[in-house]
């Protein structure tokens, strides 16, 4: 998009640019663009009545906020917007504060954008304390202590669990070492992967045709470098697409320069004498000189931390009401400990109620919302009740803007 209407990716642009911004919003075809007032350096948390115990919870009580993610991130600014003014902590086992993931497999690796300048926007009038670069390695919910692995503990009374996805690498750990071999996850990822793109690899070969998968390709071929895919399944995005969709999409990335191989896998990676990527010997008896590998093989939720904890937590993420508050394995509600973001395993109202866990931005936006009106007694108390479909409507801000049946099996 060209005009007044076009914008780079900023993700806090300054009130010069309001008009635009907004210009921008109107015109979007997909309404792909979120504007809200999310800033609270100037507001003053809303007078509420005296409730007795509730009251002082809003005033002393402890909530420890595991994942500094944009839930993690979006709940904690809920909750002070609303009024809760006790400890609040935040945990990230990255030592970075929160940061927008979608651009890491767009702008960044185009080159527009540097990976350091994804940082979402600082809400101001957070004052919670921060736990940077360490993770959460177990959960007492009888102490209501998360314990840490630098071996400190964090106390709560209540707690939100927002620890996400991380990418799922290369199965092999001796191929996946080689230098050349990537993952496109967190900043790093992205900062290490522009860098070797733009020093123009020979060929870029491509593990999965999901969205990482096509979105790395497209970028490959916007900055002219040859790139192949390796997929698995007939088509590109067919879980998401369907069939004919997917095909389409697939003839589209081909007319675009992308060396397309369905219905193939890669049975190995090898490297030179050196540990440097060289070649890829895919399913079909072909052998590819490359020297950069994307393994774009989906996600692993973060819930390895949870074993033992009591909770409903496993590979497909943790168990959930519609109102975000967590499972225990016995199903009993866990009312102080709420689940929010990819990590998320819900019940979903368009699909009979089954359980699914959705890595998507507008729903990791809407959960954290739910689950800060939770946490806080005086929020209107109707929000995220079973069967509310909010959590489902938010628009996700990727090119891509696709609204395919989820894998119901999860």
């Amino acid at each position: 998009m060209h005009g007044d209407e076009a914008l780079w990716y900023d993700p806090e642009p300054d009130d010069s640019r309001r008009e635009q911004v907004l210009r921008a919003a109107a015109a979007c075809p997909v309404q792909a663009m979120r504007v809200e007032g999310l800033y609270l350096r100037d507001a003053s948390p809303p007078t509420l009545p005296d409730h007795g115990d509730d009251d002082t919870f809003r005033r002393t009580g402890r909530i420890a906020i595991v994942g500094a993610s944009l839930a993690g991130l979006r709940a904690a600014a809920k909750l002070r917007q609303e009024g809760f003014t006790g400890s609040l902590t935040l945990i990230g086992d990255e030592p970075h504060e929160p940061y927008d993931r979608p651009p890491l497999s767009k702008q960044v690796l185009d080159g527009w954008v540097p990976a350091q300048r994804t940082a979402l926007p600082d809400p101001g009038g957070l004052d919670a304390q921060w736990r940077l670069g360490v993770a959460a390695t177990g959960l007492d919910l009888a102490r209501k202590q998360v314990r840490l692995a630098d071996g400190e503990v964090v106390g709560f009374d209540r707690l939100l669990i927002a620890t996400g996805v991380r990418a799922r690498r290369w199965p092999h750990p001796a191929e996946a070492a080689l230098d050349g071999v990537f993952v496109l996850s967190t900043r790093e990822d992205a900062a290490g992967l522009q860098r070797r793109l733009a020093a123009g690899p020979g060929r870029v070969l491509v593990i999965g045709a999901g969205f990482v998968g096509s979105e790395v390709a497209s970028d490959c071929r916007d900055l002219g470098l040859p790139v192949t895919v390796a997929e698995r399944c007939p088509a590109p995005l067919v879980g998401a697409l369907g069939g004919v969709v997917a095909a389409i999409a697939g003839d589209m990335q081909r007319d675009h320069g992308v060396d397309l191989r369905c219905g193939v896998t890669v049975s190995a990676l090898e490297g030179d004498g050196g540990g440097r990527l060289r070649r890829a010997h895919l399913s079909d008896g072909s052998v590819l000189d490359v020297e950069v590998a994307i393994a774009a093989l989906g996600s692993v939720r973060n819930v390895e931390w949870l074993q033992d904890s009591g909770l409903a937590a496993g590979p497909w993420g943790v168990g959930c009401d519609a109102g975000s508050r967590a499972f225990t394995v016995d199903g009993m509600v866990a009312d102080d400990v709420f689940v929010a973001g990819d990590v998320a395993r819900f019940p979903h109202p368009l699909y009979d109620f089954q359980f699914l866990a959705l890595e998507h931005w507008g729903n990791a936006v809407a959960q954290a919302q739910i689950a800060a009106h939770k946490h806080d007694q005086f929020a209107d108390r109707s929000l995220g009740a079973p069967g509310d479909t909010r959590v489902l409507v938010h628009p996700v801000r990727h090119r891509d803007q696709v609204r395919g049946s989820p894998d119901v099996r999860r």
